[in-house]
């Protein structure tokens, strides 16, 4: 077997000493798998019109440390692989799409993104040269992943020291209704789930070679590393499905799915493949234990919570109340939307109401009284009940708005779609001791959260009105409002799919481009897994396809090029992919 320092690039295996460079790169990578999740808010460099995160600012001190080293010791590094012209032919497409797009400025950033994944990938390759520095990766990767994953979980249990921390890296605790989506020190719950689906799959592959490893070991040594590498996946799955990403479960249970196929082909329903189906069992069970059932079939069962929240109200179209007085008020409620209203859940629904301005959508006081429904109300069902309201302290006119809260999470009238009930009121009689008066402010609008649909329509008008050389990458978040029919649009919005992403930034030159980087990668992550030349060599080639599998899979749901703490990963998956499958063509050779 070739030992960690041979020296293995593309196509051709060279069987010898490996550079002292080679070391710099590997060291590097290691380093990049660490620090990709934990990319400060506030950039550290700033230029006009640029500037560069911490993560960009290490990833730039590797590669510049790596170059150096290799001029320093007269290290030639190799950069002609595989993958090295479709990867430089879509750089191109995306410069040149970048000068004649939209923003400039912003479409040039994302190609230095794209440029130093680039520069990630060719560190892999070249520092990856051997089945030691292979495992070696997988391993730091595995550590990263569980490191992210255990602030994933005391981030959903609410530590407060943690909460704090993390917000150098990310504004706030993100929520779907009232479902905390944990993600760990990442901005988005979906970039923290495909970080750790990467190192999900990888961990995988880390635990068969240590399930296969030499018998001769010491019993003791095997069973601790068998046992931190499950306690390792399970905590990196736990983290997955913490982040209440739906692609994250598909991938996972992929990528197990996979690995137990390609397992049982080759060695048959051994303890590889029965540890693998115990895993897969133990993670059903997370799964089925991490939310309430009400909780996941909403989430698998609707793309966002625009429909969760929903209520018809009726209720007296004029009430007559007495200033400060407590009045009951009867109503009927039916319950349109698709979550079940309890008053005795952990987070209760109640029914509310609003005191506005009679002429004006202005606020007198927001927060009234809340009433317990008698009940739990299922979708589809009504409840009439009478609700208490406690009536303003000035005599007047005033109007009513009825609403129902989830308890310090949502009210219904802030949902995008709301239906608002309003009564009018006329309060008679003194005024009374009056609360210390609001500040005079509009009622808020409900918000609009665009779905797949409507932005992959978007990204698909915008490629018609541009489709040789597109608007330029990342320049789609910045326009989609026009397409969409949105006037006061989000511009951190992406277009939720990889493939369009490109193909708005980069036209059908840089579609083309990125298809052929595609097809060259995947065969390359497929050949080793195929034709093994080494029980070890497998493992890690398999779990690397699972990797670049869920990272193809869950690129049609989402996009992920643009963030630096999953571009890291996923050029360092084509670098392995690249160099397992030169390491495993060497091994094969007689």
């Amino acid at each position: 077997m070739v030992g960690g320092d041979s020296r293995v690039y593309g196509d051709r295996a060279v069987a010898g000493a490996g550079t002292r460079s080679s070391a710099v790169a590997w060291l590097g990578i290691c380093l990049l798998i660490l620090v990709a999740p934990f990319e400060a808010l506030d950039p550290i460099v700033e230029f006009p019109g640029q500037s560069l995160s911490s993560v960009e600012v290490a990833l730039l001190v590797v590669i510049a440390s790596w170059l150096l080293a290799a001029t320093a010791l007269r290290d030639a590094p190799v950069w002609r692989t595989p993958l090295t012209w479709p990867w430089i032919a879509f750089l191109g497409a995306m410069l040149v799409a970048a000068v004649a797009g939209f923003d400039r400025s912003n479409a040039l950033h994302m190609v230095g993104r794209f440029a130093l994944a680039f520069g990630v990938y060719l560190m892999t390759v070249n520092g990856v040269n051997g089945v030691g520095r292979l495992r070696g990766l997988i391993a730091v990767a595995s550590i990263a992943g569980a490191i992210v994953a255990a602030l994933a979980a005391l981030e959903y249990l609410g530590v407060e020291a943690v909460l704090q921390a993390l917000t150098l890296f990310r504004p706030r605790v993100s929520v779907i209704g009232t479902q905390v989506r944990a993600g760990g020190p990442f901005q988005y719950p979906t970039i923290a789930s495909m970080y750790l689906e990467i190192v999900f799959a990888l961990s995988l592959g880390l635990l068969l070679v240590a399930i296969d490893a030499d018998r001769e070991k010491p019993a003791r040594a095997r069973r601790i590393a068998i046992g931190v590498l499950v306690g390792a996946i399970l905590l990196i799955s736990e983290a997955v499905t913490l982040t209440f990403t739906r692609s994250g479960l598909i991938t996972m249970a992929g990528s197990l799915a996979l690995l137990a196929v390609l397992r049982v082909w080759l060695s048959g329903l051994d303890r590889g493949t029965k540890w693998l189906m115990a895993i897969s069992a133990l993670i059903a069970l997370q799964i089925l234990t991490s939310r309430s059932f009400e909780s996941l079939r909403l989430r698998l069962t609707t793309e966002g919570q625009e429909t969760w929240y929903r209520a018809a109200i009726s209720a007296p179209s004029r009430v007559t109340l007495q200033a400060g007085a407590i009045a009951t008020v009867p109503v009927t409620l039916t319950n349109s939307g698709l979550s079940t209203w309890d008053s005795h859940a952990v987070v209760p629904f109640r029914v509310s109401y609003h005191w506005l301005q009679a002429d004006a959508d202005s606020i007198v006081h927001w927060e009234g009284l809340r009433t317990e429904f008698p009940a739990r109300v299922a979708p589809g069902e009504t409840v009439t009940m009478k609700a208490d309201v406690e009536a303003p302290p000035e005599p007047g006119d005033y109007r009513l708005m009825w609403d129902i809260e989830q308890e310090k999470r949502l009210w219904f009238s802030s949902e995008p779609g709301a239906d608002l009930s309003v009564s009018l009121a006329t309060i008679r009689g003194p005024a009374v001791a009056a609360r210390v008066p609001e500040p005079i402010r509009p009622v808020p609008r409900p918000g609009g959260r665009p779905g797949r649909g409507v932005l992959w329509r978007a990204a698909t008008s915008m490629a018609a009105d541009h489709p040789l050389l597109g608007v330029g990458p990342d320049n789609y978040r910045l326009l989609y409002g026009g397409y969409a029919g949105i006037a006061n649009f989000d511009s951190r919005v992406h277009s939720n799919n990889m493939y369009l992403e490109v193909l708005t930034g980069g036209g059908l030159a840089g579609g083309l481009a990125f298809a052929w980087l595609c097809w060259r990668a995947a065969r390359r992550a497929v050949h080793p897994v195929l034709r093994p030349s080494d029980p070890a060599v497998a493992s890690l080639a398999a779990a690397v396809c699972a990797a670049a599998v869920a990272i193809a899979l869950h690129g049609l749901v989402d996009s992920f090029l643009g963030f630096t703490g999953t571009y890291i990963p996923i050029a360092i998956v084509l670098g392995l992919a690249v160099a397992g499958d030169a390491l495993n063509r060497h091994l094969l050779r007689p």
